[in-house]
């Protein structure tokens, strides 16, 4: 009983409870339920700020505790949780609502487990998670299984990095300590492995595979609960704890993951740009931006990490906020292909302004989240950049050109996005579009909220939680403007592009002509057109192309790999069982051999 009612473990057991209740609870019920567990789990998390609780042990293995790190993390998941929980309350599948809260006990489980084996249990059982989100839907049957697979990969990769730790430091390890000093061919094995298997959790290049097709195939609500936020959150948990502790890190590995980290920006932006489906378009998103939280811990100063962690949390909140936003539009006109969307604006006003902001915010643009994380993250890459030798001025310079970049094409991408969606023309009738219910708007206006206080009051919360992680209370940002200036700043911005719209407009008020025809539904400018031709260019190409016929898929072509191996192997079973006597025998001897 001591286990249950510790501040730590009761992170763990408050939402399985629920869960289990909620099996014998109504719906609704069930769903007010989980909104009043995760207040209360909130709640405590803000009541024990800068107390730290008793470690708990429950049995011999299992070993949980709560530091600073894992404390920003946690307190995060926990708002997001309320969010979800809001915006659940609007769904009638008890299923989901049950799902959700066991999510959160494994996802709370992995960030206060301190001893590798309770964290390797709990990373795996949110990957379970995943599956059992994904098959709720039919369409969702084939890219559930390929995520379990790659969240297999994951695992194996995480335990193979912890025994090898283990062997050398001749040791059991905190994960709250872990320091591998990275001299030798183990060690720095053991942490390419760990930093992949928080690649795959994360969704990050070469490991993004399943990300994509996920988003798009699968329940909305399981999308934005698990690979748009909480496996963000845990993935670079982990690969920030990893950065930030190991000893003797080489400058060359640090490069290798700023350049992948670079590569995941573009990539993932580029594929956006051309998708024609709102939920793959933010999928490719979901990727890209696991690229800045790379790119930023990978410069291994605190503002870099820093930066990282906060676009991190900063993510998880607006992307889990755009795909409300769209699970809104799907509920209300039964799909998301972009082509079939449009003028929904007036239709749909608080979808509309809840997913602009977030659109805004994923853009980098002020005052919100967005812009404050990449400003740190451009910061930290800069720094190192003035710190380093010729060659890594360089290729840290060509990284923070590339991250500009991906900005400019999110900003453009998600124009596409807004324009496809909300304005343009619309060829529904009024009675055509379903009244989204108020929960999920109300959740998703407090989401676009929580991006503007962040930007706003980035100094106060979260950032100085960080500074208390890294022990840098106080430090000192290149270009900060206090919040009255900032605030300042953005409204003279306001105030004066106002002024001149209102001084220089010119409107007048006419029939529309396209291509000097008058305006009818088929002379419709679509927003999905708009990057059309970014495909056919000669060094895009290739690259597209790649894409569409999963020459990139680690995935598709170890499956490829393996059938093809297996074939021979096929004809070998004869079903008789002479034959596998002989193969018995045969191994029996391989094995005696082995052992003498």
């Amino acid at each position: 009983m001591e286990a249950v009612v510790n501040p730590v473990s009761f992170l763990i057991f408050l939402p399985l409870i629920t869960a289990l209740i909620n099996l014998l609870l109504p719906v609704k019920a069930g769903k007010y339920l989980n909104l009043l567990a995760c207040l209360v789990l909130l709640g405590s998390l803000i009541a024990f700020y800068g107390i730290v609780p008793e470690s708990v042990n429950i049995g011999e293995i299992i070993s949980l505790s709560m530091d600073d790190f894992a404390y920003f993390s946690l307190l995060f998941v926990q708002i997001l949780s309320v969010i979800f929980s809001i915006y659940l309350i609007g769904n009638d599948k008890k299923k989901l609502s049950i799902y959700f809260m066991i999510s959160l006990a494994f996802i709370n489980g992995a960030l206060v487990a301190s001893e590798p084996i309770p964290f390797i249990v709990f990373w795996g059982l949110s990957g379970l998670m995943l599956y059992l989100f994904g098959i709720t839907k039919k369409e969702g049957a084939y890219t559930s299984k390929k995520a379990l697979m790659l969240s297999g990969i994951s695992d194996s990769l995480l335990i193979f990095g912890f025994f090898m730790i283990a062997g050398v430091m001749g040791k059991s390890f905190s994960i709250f300590n872990l320091q591998p000093e990275l001299n030798n061919g183990w060690t720095i094995t053991a942490f390419i492995f760990i930093a992949f298997a928080a690649f795959t959790k994360a969704g990050a290049f070469p490991m993004h595979i399943w990300v994509p097709s996920y988003c798009e195939k699968t329940s909305i609500e399981g999308t934005f609960i698990l690979p748009a936020s909480f496996d963000k959150i845990l993935g670079i948990y982990l690969f920030a704890r990893l950065m930030w502790n190991a000893k003797l890190i080489p400058g060359s590995l640090q490069i290798i993951f700023a350049l992948l980290g670079a590569f995941t920006i573009i990539a993932g932006v580029m594929m956006a740009l051309v998708q024609h489906n709102g939920r793959k378009l933010l999928g490719y998103h979901a990727v890209s931006q696991v690229g800045y939280m790379i790119l930023g811990i990978s410069t291994g100063n605190p503002i870099g990490i820093i930066g990282g962690l906060l676009h991190t949390v900063n993510n998880a909140t607006y992307k889990s906020g755009l795909f409300m936003g769209l699970g809104n539009v799907e509920q209300s006109v039964e799909t998301t292909d972009l082509d079939k969307l449009g003028g929904l604006s007036k239709k749909m006003p608080g979808t509309f302004w809840g997913m602009l902001i977030n659109a805004v915010s994923i853009s980098g643009l002020p005052p919100t989240n967005g812009f404050i994380s990449k400003w740190l993250i451009y910061n930290g890459l800069l720094l190192a950049i003035a710190q380093g030798a010729f060659s890594v001025q360089l290729i840290l310079t060509i990284c923070l050109i590339m991250a500009l970049f991906g900005s400019a094409l999110t900003f453009a991408s998600f124009m596409k996005l807004t324009y496809s969606v909300f304005l343009g023309k619309s060829f529904r009738k009024t009675e055509e579009v379903k009244k989204v219910k108020r929960a999920p708007i109300i959740a998703l206006l407090i989401n676009a909220s929580l991006c503007i206080f962040i930007g706003v009051a980035w100094r106060i919360f979260p950032v100085s939680l960080l500074e208390e992680v890294f022990g840098n209370n106080g430090m000192t940002y290149p270009g900060y403007f206090s919040i009255t200036q900032y605030l300042g700043v953005v409204a003279l911005v306001a105030v004066s592009g106002t002024l001149i719209y209102l001084v220089f407009k010119r409107v007048r008020f006419d029939s529309a002509y396209v291509g000097g025809q008058p305006d009818s539904p088929s002379y419709k400018i679509n927003g999905v057109s708009f990057f059309n031709e970014i495909k056919e260019m000669v060094p895009l190409k290739g690259m597209y192309r790649a894409a569409e016929n999963k020459w990139l898929d680690i995935y598709e072509l170890s499956k490829t790999a393996v059938m093809k191996i297996s074939y021979p192997l096929k004809k070998l079973h004869t079903g008789e069982l002479s034959f596998y006597s002989l193969w018995i025998t045969i191994g029996f001897v391989i094995l005696l051999i082995v052992l003498m």
